[in-house]
């Protein structure tokens, strides 16, 4: 009976505690209510995670409730970031007051740290390719000075311009970065001119970048997230973005971009009366150390390098500096970066958006810079346009994704194999030796149906009339190996493709590479995507730039030649710049010879 009893006692007690503790929420629960808060509910905290089939359509059309779902702003606070920086040890040791505003740099030497502290600046720097510890401490929000040239402001307004969508596609961003770049969308442009900024999530791995990053966006209306359940790739995430887009201009930025004061007008100006225009900002670049914005020269234009179809960075040519009537007109470029440009809804449809056959990254840029020109449009950089980039030591895709530089390389193989016509065997994967392994484009037979029934013009327009300064290996005025009568059996060797090697003379071995050069129609002589220059009466190889009268050359006579110095074989067999006088270590011939286009402008004829 006893034991009875004191079962009963137990039971009793638990049953007071639990009616107590219930009645105390209630209460509380109550009082809450009263006040006009709300007690984050279960349907609430995860309204995002069911599917709405209407709404979402992936790449390829098809309803697929396996790869997306929309994000709907959630309610839950953003928790303390991995290798975030203990502001108080780190304000005692740094003035971080203000830190990076304006764009200027901030910088801190990190063995003044705590150990604890630098094992997370340590860790931050490696699992982002950049000082995510310093972006940390700038912050998500910084104001940016205007760098735009005189008579930018004026020159643009937002006035009976279109409205934009803008489409962010991120894996593993870092926070800081990320929400910079949105805070710097929300300052920094008139809000009638954004429709919606759609941020893509392509399958991050990252915590924060779910719900913390749902419950920060809830204070930027316009946007919206969506979330691909698994990793879709660059190319085919944009599309997923572009699916819940409604304006009828889309702009896409990359992740890590800080946009300046003034920076949409320029880019939609001219698709307001021109709907095949296709704007690119001018890009200045974010120290990924300090983060600190170098806004770069007024002009400079996207190309396509040969042989390996890598986007590059050229000063304008003198062509287009001809062209061009006054320093704030738009340059005209061959090609885009790919990760910033604005294009109207009707010819991104017009011209197929992106290739869905492309995977993971790599190749769009220039799929989409050749179809661009070749089918009707061009690419045009406002020089009032300017937005900041992070250039990371790598790019998320390749730490992220296996097998990102096979696809890349499959993903060129669609480009050559669709746009380029018989231009295609200046690949250098085209070759018979990498051929079987490298140069696989699978089946394009869409995307050549495309480019017919849109009647796109030949790749040998686009070489003629965008892009007739391109070194095409083999293809120059003079082109092939370069002898010198001195030594009839040796021929010049660029040696390397490093900047600042020596080039000098070295056994004919008839294998191209080093020993093929050509002379492009500007009067450059190029070798490995490197350029013959003189410097202080020595001569290099440096990048070319088709700015610098250094890299020009003249051929007559069989003298290469430049302000009566000509290139010269020396004792020791090294080329060097002597006063011509026509001895034979200064005689040379060439394999080839064709005529200079006539629509190139040398440096020395503007």
């Amino acid at each position: 009976m006893s034991r009875f009893r004191q079962r009963l006692s137990v039971y009793l007690l638990a049953l007071v505690f639990v009616w107590g503790g219930t009645s105390w929420l209630f209460l509380m629960w109550t009082q809450l209510e009263s006040e006009g808060i709300s007690l984050p509910r279960k349907a609430q905290r995860h309204a995002g995670d069911n599917m709405l089939k209407e709404e979402y359509r992936i790449a390829t059309g098809r309803d697929d409730v396996d790869n997306a779902t929309v994000v709907f702003r959630g309610d839950l606070p953003p928790e303390p970031m991995p290798n975030e920086p203990d502001f108080d040890v780190v304000r005692q040791l740094f003035n971080i007051t203000n830190a990076g505003d304006g764009g200027i740099a901030f910088n801190l030497d990190p063995q003044k740290l705590p150990l604890e502290e630098q094992k997370k600046y340590q860790l931050a720097f490696r699992k982002n390719a950049m000082n995510e510890y310093a972006s940390n401490i700038i912050g998500v929000r910084r104001r940016l000075r205007d760098p735009r040239l005189e008579g930018c402001a004026e020159r643009y307004s937002s006035a009976g311009l279109p409205q934009t969508s803008i489409i962010i596609c991120f894996v593993n961003e870092a926070w800081s970065t990320l929400l910079r770049l949105v805070h710097s969308i929300h300052d920094n442009t008139p809000p009638h001119l954004v429709k919606e900024v759609i941020l893509v999530d392509d399958g991050s791995s990252w915590d924060f970048l779910g719900k913390p990053l749902d419950a920060y966006m809830t204070r930027f209306p316009k946007v919206q997230i969506v979330r691909a359940r698994r990793g879709l790739g660059l190319m085919v995430a944009r599309t997923l973005g572009y699916n819940y887009t409604t304006a009828p201009v889309i702009t896409f930025l990359d992740s890590h971009c800080e946009c300046f004061p003034g920076w949409l007008e320029p880019l939609l100006t001219p698709l307001a009366t021109d709907p095949k225009v296709v704007t690119t900002p001018c890009i200045d670049g974010i120290d990924k150390n300090h983060f600190g914005i170098g806004v770069g020269p007024d002009v400079m234009v996207g190309v396509v390098e040969f042989p390996t179809l890598q986007f590059g960075w050229r000063i304008e040519p003198p062509r287009e500096k001809k062209r061009r009537n006054s320093k704030l007109e738009h340059v005209r470029s061959p090609a885009m970066a790919g990760g910033l440009f604005s294009i109207t809804r009707e010819f991104f449809d017009l011209l197929g958006g992106f290739d869905p056959g492309m995977k993971i990254w790599g190749g769009e840029n220039i799929e989409m810079s050749f179809k661009i020109w070749m089918c009707g449009g061009r690419i045009e950089t406002p020089i009032c346009s300017r937005v900041g980039h992070v250039f990371h030591s790598h790019n998320s895709y390749q730490g992220l994704r296996s097998g990102t530089f096979a696809a890349g390389d499959a993903n060129n193989a669609r480009v050559a194999e669709v746009w380029m016509d018989d231009y295609k065997k200046y690949f250098n994967h085209f070759s018979s030796k990498v051929r079987e392994t490298r140069y696989i484009p699978g089946d394009v037979s869409e995307r050549q149906k495309l480019r017919e029934r849109i009647g796109c013009k030949a790749f040998s327009w686009y070489i003629e009339n965008v892009y007739p300064e391109v070194a095409l290996p083999g293809d120059g005025i003079y082109s092939g190996e370069i002898r010198n009568e001195a030594f009839p059996k040796l021929c010049l060797d660029m040696m390397t493709s490093k900047e600042g090697g020596h080039p000098t003379m070295f056994g004919c071995h008839g294998q191209g590479g080093a020993q093929l050069f050509d002379m492009t129609d500007l009067g450059e002589i190029v070798s490995l995507n490197r350029c013959l220059a003189r410097v202080h009466g020595g001569v290099f190889n440096q990048k070319s730039n088709w700015g610098s009268g250094q890299h020009v050359w003249d051929f007559k006579d069989k003298l290469i030649q430049r302000n009566n110095k000509c290139l010269t074989v020396n004792a020791t067999r090294h080329v060097v710049m002597e006063k011509c006088t026509g001895k034979t270590s200064q005689r040379w011939s060439w394999n080839y010879h064709r005529p200079r286009r006539k629509n190139v402008l040398r440096i020395d004829e503007i």
